[in-house]
């Protein structure tokens, strides 16, 4: 398989995992352990976590070949959801009745203020979400690990219920409102960090961490969340955890179809060159925003295409072209030289190439093209349509040979889920008909042919 900037389909599973360990080893920050306020590392105990996590039948099997305390990270609080989400009950190592659903993030909401939830009632509509109940239940309120039938989550869709506001959304374990089971397990517990209980005379002060991320080494957009379920105090060392083993498996989920947020968005990797400078918005452990290349150097053999295929900053050097041809401009042509092919006007034949009089005793940097003399990069000076982009001199639309899955669309030489399935980044808004993310200010603007819209206005192609 090919991977380009012109032809790119979606890498396996592991392929992209590979890919995101190096962008996320190149990021620049460093992982560090997880410490609560108090300066304890979590989680505290590893033995079970690690064993659910990595190969047992409750993760089907899966061996995310997880280090429970080096893989452990507190961000992403918040998330994006996709239009395909599932969900799996993993384990109960708690005995208190909990319950664990979403909200929709909300910045202006006061910290003092967190979400609730609200039931129709307290008895047997218990598991459904009144009308005003800020919070949307998953997985309903249970003391045991609930029959294997009632694990999945296969058929809901957040993106699709009339509760979710179009924004980022959060998790949260829910106390049971007509009791736990244990006086001591009474709290909300949320990933955004801000709701819970803080210690303020703790050697770092700052909010107790109820909860533990981990990210998929095996599954696309999946995330791992293991959760505290007794109350945290604001009290140093003990009496702070207040009886919490901070194993973070009283309750252990995994949902696929989630995104931090920003991610899913074409993007470049600065320090990358040719075809793996292209990638797709990601986050690292520490939630900060980076960019995951498609390709990785060296992993594709160089194509006459215009393209840096395997990113040692040379274009087409040593393309492979049939007998008789040449590699030109991402072109394989007929060699010049013959009668049959002669070259212009102020050309002349070298290497096979038509090349200008006045480039051929003229030596340019690796990289660079003479013109007039002179050399330059193949693309100074060259000014393209909306839409295209310059490639070894030359104008293309990086979308012109791209064929995408059900559900994507191309943007900018990648394939990319439609934006009513990842949203989109800030200042820009889904444009329904085409699944494309546009300038908010270009959302509701329909232009004629030959123009496009920019700020607002439709201006010349």
């Amino acid at each position: 398989m090919r991977w380009s900037i012109f032809s790119f389909s979606k890498p396996s599973a592991l392929a992209w995992c590979v890919a995101l360990s190096a962008a996320l080893g190149a990021s620049g920050t460093a992982r560090a352990d997880i410490v609560q306020p108090n300066g304890t590392t979590i989680p505290a105990v590893t033995g079970r976590l690690s064993d659910l996590l990595n190969g047992s039948a409750n993760n089907d099997d899966i061996d995310e070949m997880i280090d429970v305390v080096a893989d452990a990270a507190v961000e992403p609080q918040v998330f994006s959801p996709l239009c395909e989400f599932s969900g799996k009950y993993i384990a109960k190592g708690g005995g208190a009745n909990f319950a664990v659903g979403w909200y929709n993030v909300d910045d202006s909401r006061a910290s003092d203020d967190p979400p609730k939830y609200v039931s129709v009632d307290t008895g047997a509509n218990l598991n459904t979400a009144a009308p005003e109940s800020d919070i949307q239940i998953l997985f309903p309120f249970s003391t045991s690990l609930p029959p294997a039938a009632m694990r999945e989550l296969t058929a809901v869709s957040i993106r699709e219920s009339p509760a979710y506001a179009g924004g980022l959304i959060g998790f949260v374990l829910i106390p049971n409102p007509n009791g736990t089971g244990n006086g001591n397990a009474t709290q909300y517990h949320y990933t955004e960090h801000r709701f819970n209980v803080a210690c303020t005379a703790c050697e770092t002060p700052g909010p107790w961490y109820s909860d533990l991320i981990y990210r998929s080494n095996e599954l696309l957009n999946t995330f791992y969340l293991g959760f505290e379920d007794l109350d945290f105090q604001n009290a140093a060392g003990a009496a702070g955890v207040n009886g919490n083993d901070l194993d973070y498996e009283d309750f252990l989920f995994r949902f696929s179809g989630i995104t931090c947020p920003e991610a899913g968005q074409p993007c470049e990797v600065d320090e990358n060159v040719g075809a793996c400078r292209l990638g797709i918005s990601d986050c690292d452990a520490q939630g900060a925003v980076i960019c995951t290349p498609f390709v990785l150097p060296g992993s594709q053999a160089e194509q006459c295409d215009g393209v840096d295929n395997d990113c040692d900053d040379v274009i087409d050097e040593e393309a492979p072209c049939p007998e008789h041809q040449v590699c030109n401009r991402g072109r394989c042509v007929d060699r010049c030289g013959s009668a049959e092919f002669p070259c212009e006007q102020g050309f002349v034949c070298q290497g096979g190439l038509c090349v200008e009089q006045a480039c051929v005793d003229v030596m340019c940097e690796v990289g660079e093209v003479c013109r007039g003399g002179e050399c330059s990069a193949p693309c100074d000076g060259v000014v393209c349509p909306h839409d295209q982009v310059c490639r070894a001199g030359r104008c293309i639309d990086p979308c012109q040979d791209v064929v995408c899955n059900s559900g994507q669309v191309c943007e900018g030489g990648v394939c990319v889920l439609q934006c009513n399935c990842r949203g989109c980044p800030t200042n820009e808004r889904c444009d329904m008909a085409s699944g494309r993310c546009v300038e908010a200010a270009c959302a509701d603007v329909s232009c004629d042919e030959g123009t496009y819209c920019r700020e607002g206005a439709c201006v010349d192609v």
